[in-house]
């Protein structure tokens, strides 16, 4: 267990060394490298959630990641002598993450300052966008489903469909719905809470169990409806009218929006410019 969480530690800070400013604390040397205690607790600092938990719980790991990066940078040093950032396929490596971190680096400078939204903005991209903050019309339904087989004979197909109009004949006479369910429904998801699928929305069910089902008013039960898996019986409890979210309830969400696009936008002027500066070519054909 502790092997895999020092190998989960090490993508996240085992990844630079740096040489010391004067009067820094240092944590380890390594020959020209030194880990200082300032970068080593801003990359503990930066971590994802999860690592930080497990630091908070095993704090005997820092030592071990020091360890770790003076084995890397050991490794890093020999493969050096050994000329190996030499090699083709090392050095290919080598300039793909290089390009990556510019990339990102210089990212972060074009979008600095465009996640900074204010009321007003908010509120225009709010009115703009209503439908997008829209809540949609749900229903909660219970089924029975008597399955037929992919490769089902004729018979089979008559017989389900029979047994589909059985249930359906006692269930209009009063019959309990969720009992039938679970004594004949063939849905090993609901089968045992009496076929309850709770609420669900438009594009959420198979087109045609969802056609049916948002036809039906509350209390209704279907006739048989075809699906890929068999027959099913629906019976529609509740129907959640689709509402409007008001700018307060969305706010947050308007919000993370709203950045986004900017982001986008963004992005996406600033490589129309880079690829007016350097020569872009994609050859589809050769794909």
């Amino acid at each position: 267990m502790k092997k895999i969480l020092l190998i989960l530690l090490l993508v996240v800070f085992c990844v630079s060394s740096a040489f010391a400013r004067e009067k820094e604390e240092i944590l380890a040397e390594v020959g020209p490298y030194k880990l200082t205690k300032k970068e080593f607790e801003a990359k503990l600092e930066s971590a994802p959630p999860q690592i930080k938990m497990i630091l908070a719980h095993q704090p005997q790991l820092k030592s071990a990641l020091v360890k770790r990066w003076v084995e890397i940078s050991l490794l890093s040093l020999a493969a050096k002598d050994a000329k190996l950032d030499q090699d083709p396929k090392v050095k290919a490596k080598i300039e793909e993450v290089t390009k990556q971190i510019l990339a990102q680096a210089y990212l972060e400078r074009v979008l600095t300052g465009v996640d900074k939204v204010n009321e007003k903005e908010l509120k225009t991209y709010y009115e703009k966008n209503k439908d997008k903050f829209r809540e949609p019309k749900a229903i909660k339904a219970r089924h029975i489903l008597i399955e037929v087989p992919q490769d089902a004979s004729p018979e089979q197909e008559k017989k389900a469909l029979k047994k589909a109009q059985e249930l359906r004949a006692r269930l209009l006479k009063g019959e309990d719905f969720a009992k039938l369910a679970k004594e004949y429904s063939a849905d090993p998801g609901t089968k045992e809470r009496g076929g309850d699928l709770g609420f669900f929305t438009r594009g959420q069910m198979v087109k045609e169990f969802e056609d049916a089902a948002f036809s039906l008013k509350p209390g209704e039960i279907s006739p048989p409806v075809r699906t890929a898996f068999g027959y099913h019986l629906i019976k529609v409890e509740e129907v959640r009218e689709s509402k409007q979210k008001s700018f307060e309830e969305v706010k947050e969400k308007v919000r993370q929006e709203l950045i986004s696009t900017k982001e986008q936008e963004a992005l996406q002027m600033v490589l129309q410019e880079l690829e007016k500066k350097y020569p872009t070519k994609i050859y589809e054909n050769r794909l």
